[in-house]
């Protein structure tokens, strides 16, 4: 290999790391929505453990999962 194929290595390397990164970062910021009381699911209504809203979440993991199902 040459010097040339290093470099650019080398930046798809950074790049696939900083991407990784900002993937990681965003999935655990807390999360917001407009019809968040801060206490109850913004799909289902039902009230949120304390555990999750510890960790900014805005549904419960019924219907978290029912989400990224769809998504995927």
């Amino acid at each position: 290999m040459d010097e040339n194929q290093f470099e650019m290595a080398e930046r798809l390397e950074q790049a696939q790391r900083d991407m990784a990164i900002h993937k990681a970062h965003n999935s655990a910021a807390p999360e917001t929505h407009p019809d968040f009381d801060g206490e109850h699911c913004v799909s289902c209504d039902e009230p949120i453990p304390l555990a999750r809203l510890s960790l900014g979440k805005v549904r419960c993991v019924e219907c978290q999962t029912h989400k990224e199902k769809r998504r995927a």
